[in-house]
């Protein structure tokens, strides 16, 4: 989810059409609503003509609509809303919702739905329509942005003093501008592919034909004087020039130039060439950046399609992974080493654990993953995981570490860094079957205006990997990205390593480059921001747990099954656990300890019913403002500031993970909950 979009649209009161009879129902969306901490103006009305009347008077952000109404349905309510404001999210609010309905619901073009009996999904519901419906927007805005671009490209190359003109490949001209016809007086069809021919000078005609010959087969820039004739017959001096403009492979696709008169200045040649080539570089970097806007749109629709099918299950799926790798974690730590039953629970952690890499590449993709960036010294990193690497890839591949001296940190996970070039230097390694040379280079570049890679201006700390393998067609290069896509085969790959990658770069506002030869191996560049502050020191998670001094720990979970493996993981670390299954019961638990006595710390998760756990912190720091909270979710799409000050444990977790965050928090406090405060960050949730 776009959180700048969703940031956006809630920096004011939403304004919300809700299409209810029951008074007493609509009152419960508006308590809901209001809980949420969602700012929000609600119009109530429940005909068909205040409906209209209200669409057609505008200025909502939202639709809700309850299914069955006293004289017109749900069906024909979105029927209108469709006509009347096509754009408008619309969400069917219903007790009377089965799959039959929400499909068919969906397939008439329904935003979301969600039942009455489950009214505490509204307010995520509405975020995300209002999020998505901003990102919706953003993308309007570049489709104009680019007519607005082709329009004054168009005018450019009309006012212009002088003649212009694009080509394809070949060198055949399918387009002039209108100063060429004022000049000439020929028509397009008489002027299409090689008819220019007849407008030049029969002394200079086979010079200037060979010469613009010679140079569209090399690629080479054409330049050369000779005379035009015009509409009246005399001829005038013109000096012509001829650039190729080349796709993202270096292969020529159109030629542009222009023609400037020159019969008063011919002695002055030296000095319009120099005005002349500035003007078609203006002109070439318009052309430049309409292509790249049209690249960047259809790249924001297939990753837009990507995310919603990955953010919604992320939170379900970790919290069953919590108590498998939980449970699988201690039992393993009870049994001596030399039982029989440690290899088949070491193969069970092992194929967890890739269940939870796979939730997080999909996550990675779809920029729904929660990152702790932070500075990291990018060099540094890489040269420390050499080792692993050089284990990975195998003896047959000689491994090259190449980084500058000097480098400033990258802001970025570095888990997750990790992770993205172990994945590069694996598929370097399939595409290297006999052997070859992998090389990972760590260097800093600086990006300027009409870059290739399509950053903002800056500095970018660049991690490239490259192969000398078999290397990739176009046609797969163009496809390398795209999640679940592989060449090794079935069963050697899930196709989503490059995916991640992918995902990772762009969510921490960099990018990830990709080129490849047949036959001549595969370079792919990870572009970061530098960061303004110097890289941290962080320890990593110890793989056994660390047991400090035992506290009384608050655990609030409404998943049973992940509250008691947290209990049990507690437990084992000689911690005393106070259990409490949702947000209420922690704060009755709370008010009951009379004796001035209270927890140590509050474990608390985030996605649950009717008071989810940042409200929950909320209510416990005003009664206890000095009281450690730390929020342990598996969700990947936090919103807003809903964790802004709070510590995260990202589900799911094992014990020495869930034992290292304490012993952090339970130390130093303050310090602690700063140091691993999620960053805020820009468009990738």
């Amino acid at each position: 989810m776009n959180r700048q979009a969703d940031h956006t649209a809630l920096a004011r009161d939403v304004r919300i059409l809700h299409l209810e009879d029951d008074a007493l129902d609509a009152g419960l969306v508006r308590e809901f609503l209001r809980a949420s901490g969602l700012p929000s103006r609600i119009d109530r009305v429940w005909t068909r003509d205040s409906f209209t009347e209200a669409l057609v008077a505008g200025g909502y952000d939202i639709v809700l609509a309850d299914h069955q109404l006293p004289d017109f349905d749900g069906v024909s309510a979105l029927a209108i809303a469709r006509d009347r404001a096509p754009g408008l999210p619309f969400i069917f609010v219903s007790g009377a919702f089965g799959e039959e309905l929400a499909v068919e619901a969906m397939r008439h073009g329904a935003t979301d739905y969600v039942v009455k009996q489950r009214l505490e999904r509204l307010p995520v519901v509405v975020r995300r329509a209002l999020a998505e419906a901003g990102e919706r927007a953003e993308r309007q805005r570049a489709e104009a942005a680019l007519r607005q671009s082709e329009e004054q490209f168009r005018t450019l190359a009309d006012n212009i003093d002088q003649f212009a003109w694009m080509a394809d490949a070949s060198g055949a001209i399918y387009w002039y501008n209108k100063r060429w016809f004022d000049y000439t007086g020929t028509t397009f069809d008489e002027m299409r592919g090689w008819g220019w021919r007849s407008v030049h000078h029969p002394d200079h005609l086979e010079r200037v034909e060979r010469e613009f010959r010679r140079c569209v087969e090399s690629g080479s820039v054409w330049e050369d004087t000779f005379p035009l004739r015009g509409r009246d017959g005399g001829y005038c001096w013109f000096l012509s020039r001829a650039r190729p403009i080349t796709d993202a492979n270096g292969r020529i696709v159109r030629w542009f130039g222009t023609n400037t008169d020159v019969t008063a200045q011919r002695e002055v040649d030296a000095t319009l060439r120099r005005l002349n080539e500035s003007l078609e570089q203006r002109v070439v970097a318009a052309i430049t950046e309409r292509e790249a806007m049209l690249a960047k749109l259809h790249e924001s629709q297939k990753l837009e399609t990507i995310g919603h099918l990955t953010g919604g299950f992320a939170h379900d799926f970790n919290n069953l992974l919590t108590p498998i790798l939980g449970n699988l974690d201690l039992l393993r730590r009870r049994l001596s080493e030399n039982d029989r039953s440690q290899r088949l629970i070491a193969s069970a952690l092992q194929g967890a654990e890739r269940a939870k890499t796979l939730v997080q590449r999909l996550l990675a993709f779809a920029r729904r993953q929660v990152l702790e960036a932070r500075p990291v010294d990018v060099a540094k990193l890489v040269d420390g995981m050499a080792d692993f690497t050089a284990r990975s890839i195998g003896p047959q591949i000689s491994l090259a570490i190449e980084a500058q001296a000097g480098l400033p940190a990258a802001r970025v996970d570095p888990t997750q860094l990790e992770l993205a070039i172990l994945n590069l230097a694996v598929n370097s390694r399939d595409a290297m079957p006999d052997g070859g040379r992998l090389t990972i280079a760590v260097d800093l570049q600086t990006v300027g205006p009409g870059h290739h890679s399509g950053l903002r201006h800056g500095e970018f700390v660049r991690v490239s990997v490259t192969d000398t393998g078999t290397g990739m067609d176009p046609a797969t290069l163009a496809r390398a990205i795209e999640p679940f896509y592989s060449t090794k085969g079935i069963g050697k790959g899930t196709g989503l390593g490059l995916s991640m990658v992918h995902g990772l770069a762009a969510q921490s506002g960099g990018t990830l480059l990709m080129s490849s030869t047949p036959g001549a191996g595969t370079r792919a560049e990870i572009w970061l921001p530098v960061a303004n502050e110097q890289a941290d020191s962080h320890d990593p998670t110890p793989h056994e747990p660390m047991r400090g001094d035992p506290v009384t720990i608050l655990l609030v979970d409404d998943e049973q099954l992940v509250r008691a493996t947290t209990a049990s993981m507690l437990s084992d670390l000689g911690h005393c656990v106070i259990e409490a299954g949702s947000g209420a019961q922690a704060l009755d638990c709370l008010g009951r300890l009379t004796d001035g006595s209270r927890p140590d710390l509050v474990i608390t998760d985030y996605l649950m019913p009717a008071m989810n756990g940042a409200e929950l912190a909320r209510e416990i720091r005003a009664r206890h403002p000095n009281l450690p909270i730390l929020l342990a979710t598996g969700y990947a799409s936090l919103t807003g500031n809903a964790m802004a000050d709070l510590p995260l444990l990202p589900k799911p977790f094992q014990q020495a993970e869930l034992a290292a965050t304490i012993e952090r928090l339970m130390q130093r406090p303050q310090a602690t909950e700063e140091a691993m405060m999620p960053p805020r960050r820009r468009g990738t949730e």
